[in-house]
C-alpha cells in the first residue's frame, strides 16, 4: 500500500468516526488536523477548515437546530469529504507529473540544440521525424559534424543529471 493510499484510508476512517455514537469533536479535530498536516502541510486551508468547525452555543442556534441532524457532524462530513476528494486529485496530479518526468528525454535533445546550427538542427529534426529514418542517413549526418561538436554533444548527454540517475538505477 502506497503512502497516498494509507493517508486516504486514515482520512476515510476519520470520516467514519463522525457517525459513531461516542463522537467527540475535540479529539476528532486533533486527529484530523494531524493527518491533514502530514498530507497538505500545517498552515493550509484544509487544516484551517477543520479547526474552524465548532458548536454554536447561542440561544438562537440551539432553538433553531433542536430536533434536527447535528449541524457540526454535517459540517465535519462535508468538509472532510471535500478534503478527501481534493487529496485524491492532488495525488493523481503528482503521479502524472512523476510519470511525465520519468519519460522526459529533453536532456538528450538539449546538447544538439546547444551545439548545432539552426540549419543543422532543422535537418536532423526532419531526418528523425520521418516514419522510418534509415540508419545510413543518420550516420551520414553525424559523420558530417565536426569531431569536437560530436564530443561536446556526447559529453553533455552523458553528464546530464537525468542520465546519471537513470544509469544508477
Amino acid at each position: 500500500m502506497s503512502t497516498e493510499e494509507s493517508y486516504l484510508a486514515l482520512l476515510k476512517t476519520q470520516l467514519d468516526r463522525i457517525d459513531e455514537r461516542s463522537f467527540d469533536l475535540s479529539s476528532w479535530k486533533k486527529t484530523t488536523v494531524l493527518l491533514l498536516s502530514s498530507c497538505f502541510g500545517a498552515n493550509t486551508a484544509q487544516v484551517a477548515a477543520i479547526e474552524k468547525i465548532a458548536y454554536a452555543y447561542s440561544s438562537w442556534s440551539l432553538r433553531d437546530e433542536s430536533g434536527t441532524v447535528d449541524p457540526v457532524k454535517t459540517d465535519c462530513k462535508t468538509t472532510l469529504t471535500t478534503i478527501i476528494s481534493e487529496y485524491k486529485i492532488k495525488t493523481q496530479t503528482t503521479d502524472k507529473k512523476k510519470q511525465a518526468k520519468k519519460n522526459d528525454l529533453s536532456f538528450m535533445w538539449q546538447p544538439f540544440e546547444d551545439e548545432l546550427t539552426g540549419a543543422s538542427l532543422k535537418k536532423l529534426k526532419a531526418l528523425l521525424s520521418q516514419p522510418n529514418p534509415s540508419s545510413e542517413e543518420v550516420v551520414a549526418f553525424l559523420k558530417d559534424l565536426p569531431n569536437q561538436t560530436m564530443v561536446n554533444i556526447l559529453q553533455s548527454t552523458l553528464l546530464a543529471d537525468e542520465f546519471k540517475k537513470w544509469i544508477s538505477q
